[in-house]
């Protein structure tokens, strides 16, 4: 026998497992992705230029605090465009706008001031090319992109012009991509900018983003006088400022009747001559009269009696000149007339005495030198009377002349 199996073997112990106690289960923080989702995000801050073209585009400001007027660099399609910042607004969620780069610092002006020359340049060039091709367009303006690749010739022209050849011409020339963009005389003004008849900047240059369409209905809705002339702008189109008012004259005209239109009034039927919209009276034409009234009094039926009206205020006005007018003014008796006293003032001088005249001359009751002078000044008269008279003398003798020799 083995000495092993002979010993005895230990009962087997019985494994016994202690209930360990559970720890709580502990949060386990979500990854940095899902918190991101799970915040709502912030609204995306739109800025609103306007490029060279005149146009205004969208872009997204990101975290700069941008400010109305300010230029700025913005990321176009394919380079880097200049523009002014007209607006700011919060964007729409889900929509992706192209980013605001920076604003304009030193560097970009230097780029300003190099491309305007070039754009000098290649507006010459243009010109002559198009003289020489005999091309039926108008140049209006050349704009080179920020960057510097491109540039953006804007023209106008009746029809569809073939400018391929001219093209051609002034890549070969200038070296960089060109573009031919053909626009209509709205947006030449638009570009160009000037001044209104009514003296302010052309509202297409300053504000206005796009164009509505304008039609001559807008002006018969205000009452404005059909005249070209004074309904069209610099470009010669009907002017934008038309459509400003036309939603208002539109809402005003529902309850006033239209003009040659028949109605009933308190006084019997009438024809409606003339309407003033934002005054909201009417002109009518009766059988006997033609009457102003508004349109409250004429649904409420008291309508003024006008002639009445108009009496009492021609009489009252009458009476306001008589009462500030002067009466005129009453002479009394007893004063003088005006010609009597004219002849009072007109008296005759008294003769001087001899005596006055003897003293004047000899130069009594003056000084010695003031009579001296007196007798010297006496003396010389004199003698010119004594010359004067011998003048005369001798004009009024006359030589004796005879036939021949004379009596001798």
């Amino acid at each position: 026998m083995n000495p092993e199996d002979s010993e005895p073997k230990p009962a087997p112990q019985a494994e016994v497992q202690a209930e360990v106690p559970k720890k709580p289960a502990e949060e386990v923080a979500p990854p940095a992705e899902d918190v991101a989702e799970a915040t709502p995000p912030a609204p995306v801050r739109i800025a609103g230029v306007s490029l060279a073209d005149g146009k205004v585009a969208e872009f997204d400001s990101g975290e700069m605090q941008l400010s109305l007027g300010d230029t700025v660099v913005v990321d176009n399609d394919r380079d880097l465009n200049l523009g002014r910042v007209v607006f700011l607004v919060d964007g729409a969620e889900g929509k992706t706008y192209r980013p605001v780069l920076r604003r304009v610092g030193p560097e970009d002006f230097l780029l300003i001031r190099r491309n305007k020359k070039r754009e000098e340049e290649a507006f010459d060039i243009c010109q002559k090319r198009i003289a020489e091709r005999g091309l039926p367009m108008k140049l209006i303006r050349v704009a080179y992109l920020h960057g510097g690749n491109k540039a953006i010739f804007y023209f106008s022209a009746e029809g569809r012009v073939d400018f391929r050849a001219l093209v051609r011409d002034l890549a070969q020339q200038l070296h960089v991509r060109i573009e031919m963009r053909q626009i209509g005389v709205r947006d030449e003004s638009k570009m160009l900018g000037g001044v209104g008849i009514c003296g302010q900047p052309l509202c297409c240059s300053r504000f206005l983003r796009k164009f509505v369409p304008v039609s001559i209905k807008m002006a018969k809705n205000q009452n404005l006088a059909l005249n070209p002339q004074k309904l069209s702008g610099l470009c010669g189109r009907l002017m934008c400022c038309l459509v400003y008012e036309d939603a208002t004259y539109i809402k005003m005209k529902k309850d006033l009747p239209k003009v040659g239109s028949v109605i009933q009034t308190p006084r019997g039927e009438g024809k409606v001559i003339d309407v003033s919209v934002l005054e909201r009276k009417l002109r009518i034409q009766l059988e006997s009269e033609t009457i102003n009234c508004t349109l409250e009094e004429l649904k409420s039926g008291k309508l003024r009696d006008q002639r009445r009206e108009e009496e009492a205020r021609i009489a009252g006005a009458q009476e306001q000149r008589d009462l500030t007018a002067k009466p005129p003014a009453k002479q009394k008796e007893d004063q003088p007339k005006r010609g009597d006293s004219r002849k009072r003032r007109r008296r005759k001088k008294k003769p001087a005495s001899a005596k006055a005249t003897a003293d004047r001359s000899s130069g009594a009751g003056q000084p010695a030198e003031a009579s001296a002078k007196a007798g010297r000044s006496a003396e010389a008269s004199a003698k010119a009377g004594q010359k004067r008279r011998r003048r005369r003398r001798r004009k009024k003798k006359k030589p004796s002349g005879g036939d021949g020799g004379g009596n001798k």
